[in-house]
């Protein structure tokens, strides 16, 4: 098996993209056809196994005797850093659609409303990248390719975007995965695939 140095692991900016909610996988050494590129991250994501267990006793007991998970689920927190209009609008949770093309006197401008949709747009989320960008190297089993792939979910939060001197702006968003009933059992909610040799 190969190795990393530490930290050369599930580091650096990913590259993210979306698509119609249920859009299948690309292949780990395909071209992510058909995906939009929502653009590059910050350096930092986050994925978080979501639902905490309940325990359950008897009168004959007073410890637990069964745990379960009545609610699970899968977020995905990053920044994107390239920020048109049509990524902020999907980091929003809005079709990027909703930016118009137009003019102002003799301008040629893109028009984005401000206000949020009564009901979030679906897409299912394709995550590359890491160390080495160009050879895309998430992989934890040596410098191989990996993706993060969600098929159904809707972008989360409260994104504020601070304009000044000494920062650059980004989109903070949470991707909440939603149950997709027509994968296989296990992978509702995506996987992670890595190369491992």
């Amino acid at each position: 098996m190969a190795s990393q140095t530490p930290y050369a692991q599930l580091v650096g900016t990913w590259i993210f993209y979306v698509a119609a909610a249920q859009t299948a996988i690309p292949d780990l050494d395909a071209v992510a056809t058909g995906w939009t590129e929502i653009g590059k991250t910050d350096g930092d994501q986050t994925l978080q196994w979501n639902g905490t267990l309940t325990a359950f006793s008897n009168n004959d007991h007073n410890g637990a005797l069964k745990h379960v998970r009545p609610d699970a689920g899968f977020t995905v927190q990053a920044t994107v850093v390239d920020l048109t209009l049509e990524n902020l609008a999907t980091a929003l949770s809005m079709a990027a659609a909703e930016v118009v093309a137009g003019t102002s006197g003799a301008l040629t401008t893109k028009k984005f409303g401000l206000k949020h949709e009564y009901i979030p747009t679906r897409y299912a989320i394709l995550a590359r990248g890491g160390a080495v960008e160009s050879a895309n190297t998430m992989s934890a089993y040596g410098v191989f390719p990996a993706q993060l792939w969600i098929p159904q979910g809707v972008f989360d939060g409260e994104p504020s975007l601070g304009f000044g001197k000494s920062n650059r702006p980004g989109a903070q968003f949470s991707f909440k995965a939603e149950v997709d009933t027509t994968q296989a059992a296990g992978e509702e909610f995506g996987y992670l695939l890595m190369q491992s040799e």
